[in-house]
């Protein structure tokens, strides 16, 4: 059919089709390389069917005339030249690399200084990876361990100027495992900037109730929501773009220190704004202790608060010179310290983020 379309080359690949939490025992796919004005594609109709969960019944066209540096995420053929790349990569290379969405490459998801290395951690280390992406894209980290535990990742983003003076959007991420589980996959979700209308959390004057992110709403089953959060938000959820898969190994003497919760991060609340919590970035705090709490934002400036379980408001310092917010707050009541991003005729908030403040042997 190839031919018949006026394809110069083309020929059917076999190989390893991968999926997320998979180790290759033999072939099981085929596929079809093409050759267009000098060019090696790919092309996998069964991957581009609407039939095909992910794809939410639209034929997805990422899988046609795919290019051999993206194919090489999720394909390995049998025979190295049929990867198209020189040089071709090895098995071991293949399963270092994260798995990943279409949603990856629309977005233009890239990893910056990759070292699969990071993925291992030691004792009370954390994952820590770092991700451009489109400037209109939003990324949500979480991490999966293999009984089905689920909990939130960092993901914070910062602009910078690339050399010719365009504005770059990059993502910083940071994970760890409970420590308990030696290995588990951190899962990373993308969404357009107009997925931020509906799920920012705006609060008028009056007494803000807990507000949990989307993420505690995973079941961890792909990235599907529960039943008990399927309201009209469901077609909005985050397309899943990439799982790093995560492994730990914890000496006996640090076991035996680390607390029996798992480590938690600041909890990051969908804003419209450019927020990026340098401290404190752990979720549970303690009552009676003083905390500097650090923010650096863009190039807008907002009026920024902390505002106590009881409705106290602690304003923080800003520094127009390094776009910073800066203040500090001793945590005067146990419960939920938020903080939250005034509008400018004062007459409501966003919250941006929220930390827990309890006593060390109730947490």
């Amino acid at each position: 059919m190839a031919l018949a379309a006026g394809m110069e080359e083309a020929r059917v690949v076999f190989g390893y089709l991968r999926a997320p939490k998979d180790t290759i025992e033999n072939a099981s796919h085929a596929w079809c390389c093409v050759k267009i004005e000098g060019e090696y594609r790919f092309v996998d109709c069964w991957l581009a069917f609407p039939s095909q969960p992910q794809n939410k019944y639209q034929i997805e066209e990422h899988w046609f005339l795919t290019k051999p540096p993206d194919m090489i995420y999720t394909h390995f053929p049998c025979e190295p030249h049929d990867q198209c790349l020189e040089p071709a990569i090895s098995l071991e290379t293949f399963f270092a690399l994260p798995y990943v969405w279409p949603t990856f490459f629309a977005h233009r998801l890239k990893m910056i200084r990759y070292n699969p290395d990071t993925l291992i951690v030691t004792d009370d280390q954390m994952c820590h990876l770092t991700i451009r992406v489109d400037p209109n894209t939003i990324c949500i980290a979480m991490v999966e361990t293999e009984d089905g535990q689920v909990m939130r990742a960092l993901a914070q983003c910062r602009f910078a100027q690339t050399i010719d003076g365009h504005p770059e959007k990059v993502y910083k991420i940071k994970a760890v495992l409970p420590k308990n589980a030696p290995h588990g996959w951190l899962k990373l979700f993308v969404a357009p900037l107009e997925w931020l209308d509906t799920h920012m959390f705006y609060r008028p004057d009056m007494p803000s109730n807990d507000i949990n992110s989307m993420v505690d709403n995973y079941s961890g089953n792909g990235g599907h929501m529960s039943s008990s959060t399927a309201m009209t938000l469901t077609l909005q959820v985050p397309d899943l773009a990439a799982v790093f898969p995560l492994t730990q190994h914890v000496s006996g003497h640090v076991r035996s220190a680390l607390p029996e919760h798992p480590f938690g991060f600041v909890h990051l609340h969908p804003c419209q704004y450019e927020f990026n919590v340098q401290e404190p970035q752990c979720y549970y705090l303690y009552p009676l202790q003083t905390y500097n709490f650090f923010i650096r934002g863009g190039e807008s400036h907002h009026k920024l608060a902390i505002r106590s379980p009881g409705g106290k408001l602690f304003k923080l310092m800003y520094y127009p010179q390094d776009h910073l917010y800066d203040g500090s707050v001793t945590l005067s009541e146990v419960g939920k310290w938020t903080l939250i991003c005034l509008t400018h005729n004062s007459t409501g908030w966003l919250v941006v983020a929220t930390w827990m403040c309890t006593h060390p042997l109730s947490s």
